[in-house]
Parts: structure tokens; sequence; C-alpha cells
């Protein structure tokens, strides 16, 4: 019997310390692009922190990239975070070219990164 109590704890997984899935669709309007981000912190944790950077690409014209940081809400269960992300210089494009992409952080209140999402990223054009 202990052995099987063994068993079932360790199919448990412990809470993570921060998790990030950045989804792989942004919204652009305006030159504006939206990211959409599961993050996952330690309930009622303060101080954490997102940050996404987006780079749209399509061949022929320059590449819009941009970053935007916001605080984070910990609820201690995955939590969708909508940023929105304002270019560096070239506006936000529609695009699906397999260059784009974006990455987003999730930041522990003393500055490192708890974890980290890449993806390849279609900006569709939103009016």
């Amino acid at each position: 019997m202990a052995t099987a109590g063994l068993l079932l704890a360790a199919a448990l997984p412990a809470h993570a310390a921060g998790t990030a899935w950045l989804h792989d669709d942004s919204y652009v309007s305006g030159g504006e692009a939206t990211a959409y981000v599961d993050v996952d912190c330690p309930e009622g944790e303060r101080g954490w922190t997102l940050k996404v950077r987006l780079t749209s690409v399509r061949p022929g014209r320059p590449s819009a990239t941009g970053s935007a940081t916001a605080p984070v809400t910990c609820r201690g269960v995955p939590d969708q975070n909508v940023i929105d992300v304002r270019p560096d210089s070239t506006p936000f494009f529609g695009s699906h070219d397999e260059r784009s992409s974006g990455v987003a952080d999730v930041i522990r209140p003393d500055g490192t990164v708890a974890a980290s999402s890449t993806r390849r990223m279609h900006f569709y054009v939103w009016s």
C-alpha cells in the first residue's frame, strides 16, 4: 500500500514557480499588436511582470518589432494576460511569414526570468 501512495505522490506535479504560454496569434490594429499570454505564478505573490517582444516579417518591407512590459496578477492558476505592444518604429502589419516571432518572459520580483515562451507568430489585421 505504501508503494501506491508513493506512486500517486510522484504522479502529481508540484506547482510551477512560474509558467508562460504565448499564443501564436496576434491581432494588429492601427500599427499596434495585441499578444495573448497564459501566465501562472504563485497565488498572492506580488511584483511579477510579463515582458513580450514581437517581430512581424514580410519579404520586401522592413520588419516591425516592439516590446511591452506589464504587471501580472498571481492567482495560482494559468490566467490569460492581454498585452498591447507598440512598434519600435515600423508599424506592425499582417503577416504569416515563418520568420515572424514572439517571446514572452515571466519575470520574478527579484528580476530573474521564471519562464519563457518563444513562438512563430501569425499577425492578423483587425480593424
